[in-house]
């Protein structure tokens, strides 16, 4: 019997991991560790890693709609905050960018992914010092023995087009994975209007491993994006010229062009000393342009230039039977080559950050295991802090595994946050804060598995705009303490080789206390429901997948979202035409739900009765062909 222990084996390892484990679906495994595979990616067809994160629980999407330009830039909350960590092949990928675009996952096409994961903030120690919501992990795929090429051509709703090509291969000691992808998408219909919008982006990206029998290999990876947008933008002008007087605010609704490119070059080599001792060395540079182009509405573009290099070392050794033991490097410099906004405009700003961290996993006994590290942070801005984290397992019996986790972070400020001439500050503390977990896995049999995981989040220095102030004074400031409570109750049933269903309810409550005010929640739903629902058989699979969202506004009013209370249901049917050959059809928003992921008083004054309203029920139909 699979149990859940060695299911969720060396879930805190660093990648690559050298303690042999089997990674898990959602099946089994440890309480908070949530998984879309490869199985579920390739029946569900979604478009890239967007769509992917919204399958799991305690993901929170802000988006403004589906058009381009800064709608591109979805604003993800996991766990009911902004601040986590996303891990690309094991290397950390965030932005130091402004408040929505710390990642922008709708660059990663779904077919060029093995797996996208959630992780609770304990697992993230090592890989980084802002996991204050989680870790989001993203496994691209890899080659294997021989040579496989897979093009996917797709049309549907909304004048969509798109093609996609993944190609990978293994000879010898080479090994590679090429891949390229355009998409078209024009004007798009909500359940109850048609929304002007244009997206055109292409990318492709390419990975060369060269390996030397078992003890080393050097992976050179580099990408490239670029896309185009038109956008319908929500906002508002001040009619009253007196700056010292309240502002008078109107409705102003127009269309603005946007546009994005994007590349990342990255170097690792991989020295395998013995089966018990490894070394990782990497390199890297990412680079991200976006801009709104100028338009009658708009006095001055948006613009975000941004830059990232850096490097990480990071050494693992099981020294003793009982103990492994990891530690580690990393530096990289933040670079803002430009900005320039509605209110501010600056450039040649850079923040350094630099952490050594030790990790030691502990078998303290076969039922018991503790995971202990430190990390010590050093920032250019926010200063320096060592943070410690410690998790523990127990594990009774076979079917049962228990887990309790202390973790403590350090988040610095962003860099609008802090170069910005109007609203920043240079002398910005970081936000600090410690978060607690526990959970529960119970395995019933090989068929089925319950999850139980529990956090209490405490932050102080939040960061937030000082509205007290009148508003041609308001500036960020470490105003704001917040308390983060949240619940995933999650089950799993395979009912036959044919059959197997998820279902996960996600509860998530946080209060932020400003100075001279009462706490008021955020964004965030008061309950989210997922289910799935996959079949099967012979030539056909279906998987059938539901989102129930309660209390959207939790409590801050009925009216602020276009739906405070909905489902959306969406399915997708495969059939195999020959054995390298699908056929697909998907379904979105099957019965035209009219909802949004974005309030429409954001700002706390806007107040009309529009929404940046998601797309109604629409279709895509695709052929994907293997050789």
């Amino acid at each position: 019997m699979k149990t859940a222990a060695a299911a969720g084996e060396a879930e805190f390892y660093l990648e690559p991991m050298i303690v042999a484990a089997a990674r898990y679906d959602n099946s089994a495994g440890k309480p908070g560790y949530y998984k879309v595979d490869e199985k579920k990616l390739e029946n569900g067809n979604y478009d890239n890693a967007l769509d992917v994160i919204q399958q799991l629980p305690g993901v929170t999407l802000m988006a403004r709609g589906a058009s381009g330009g800064m709608n591109a830039y979805s604003k993800i909350l996991l766990n009911g905050s902004d601040r986590y960590l996303v891990i690309i092949d094991g290397v950390r990928s965030n932005w130091n960018g402004s408040s929505y675009n710390d990642f922008d996952f709708g660059v990663l096409p779904a077919g060029m992914l093995e797996s996208v994961e959630v992780l609770p903030s304990a697992a993230g120690s090592v890989y980084g010092n802002a996991a204050k919501g989680g870790v989001i992990r993203i496994t691209t795929k890899k080659a294997v023995e021989g040579v496989k090429t897979s093009i996917n051509l797709e049309t549907g709703s909304y004048g969509r087009e798109q093609e996609n090509i993944l190609h990978l291969g293994k000879s010898g000691e080479w090994s590679w994975s090429v891949y390229a992808r355009k998409s078209i998408m024009g004007d798009y219909s909500s359940a109850r209007e048609s929304i002007p919008s244009y997206e055109n982006v292409e990318n492709a990206g390419i990975k060369l491993t060269k390996a030397w029998g078992e003890t080393a290999d050097l992976t050179l990876s580099y990408s490239v994006f670029s896309g185009r947008y038109k956008s319908k933008i929500f906002n508002y002008k001040n009619t009253e010229p007196d700056e010292t007087k309240p502002p008078k605010l109107v409705k102003n609704i127009f269309m603005t062009d946007a546009r994005k490119t994007e590349d990342n070059l990255t170097l690792e080599y991989e020295r395998k000393f013995s089966d018990t001792e490894n070394n990782i060395v990497g390199i890297y540079r990412r680079s991200s342009n976006a801009a709104y182009d100028r338009s009658l509405n708009v006095e001055r573009p948006w613009l975000l230039d941004l830059q990232t290099e850096g490097f990480f070392d990071r050494y693992s050794k099981q020294w003793h039977p009982k103990h492994t033991l990891t530690g580690g490097v990393e530096y990289y410099k933040d670079k803002v080559l430009n900005y320039q906004d509605l209110a501010a405009k600056y450039s040649d700003g850079t923040v350094i950050s630099k952490a050594v961290y030790l990790q030691d996993v502990w078998q303290l006994a076969d039922s018991v295991k503790a995971v202990g590290s430190l990390r010590q942070d050093w920032n250019s801005y926010a200063g320096s802090k060592l943070s410690p984290a410690l998790s523990l397992e127990y594990q009774p019996s076979e079917k049962v595994l228990y887990t309790l986790a202390y973790t403590e972070y350090f988040a610095p400020p962003k860099q609008l946050q802090i170069f910005s001439p109007d609203y920043g500050d240079e002398a910005l503390k970081p936000e600090e804060g410690r978060v607690y977990e526990a959970g529960l896995t119970y395995i019933p049999d090989e068929s089925s598995s319950l999850k139980i995981n529990v956090f209490h989040r405490d932050a102080t220095d939040v960061i937030a705009v000082d509205i007290s102030l009148p508003k041609y004074l308001r500036r960020y400031a470490n105003i704001a303490h917040e308390k983060a409570t949240g619940f995933t109750v999650s089950a799993s049933k395979r009912f036959s080789e044919k059959w197997r269903s998820l279902v996960a309810y996600t509860q998530t409550k946080v209060d932020t206390e400003r100075k001279n005010s009462s706490p008021v929640s955020t964004m965030i739903p008061h309950g989210e429901l997922l289910l799935d629902l996959m079949y099967e058989y012979d030539k056909y699979s279906v998987l059938l997948q539901g989102r129930g969202v309660f209390d959207q506004a939790n409590g801050r009013g009925e009216n602020r979202f276009a739906n405070n209370n909905y489902w959306v249901w969406n399915a997708s049917l495969n059939y195999k035409l020959q054995k390298n050959t699908r056929l697909y059809v998907k379904v979105n928003n099957i019965f035209n739900q009219f909802y949004s992921n974005w309030d429409n008083e954001s700002g706390g004054f806007l107040g009309f009765d529009e929404w940046y309203a998601e797309p109604g029920r629409n279709y895509q139909i695709g052929i994907n062909y293997s050789f």
